[in-house]
């Protein structure tokens, strides 16, 4: 179950951070720009992840 319940979880964080990167870009301000920061951080996060276990 939990084999099945992981990559599941990692593609809704994928999409959740692409919406807020999204989201962020079409207005201008600091809060927006904290969304896309946040956003790219959770794909960068999800980046080192899968990488961890190549190394």
């Amino acid at each position: 179950m939990k084999d099945k319940l992981i990559p599941i979880l990692k593609v809704v964080f994928f999409i959740f951070c692409l919406l807020l990167i999204i989201n962020g870009q079409r207005t201008v301000g600091r809060w927006e720009l904290l969304t896309q920061l946040i956003g790219l951080s959770g794909l960068l996060f999800l980046l080192w992840n899968y990488n961890r276990k190549f190394t």
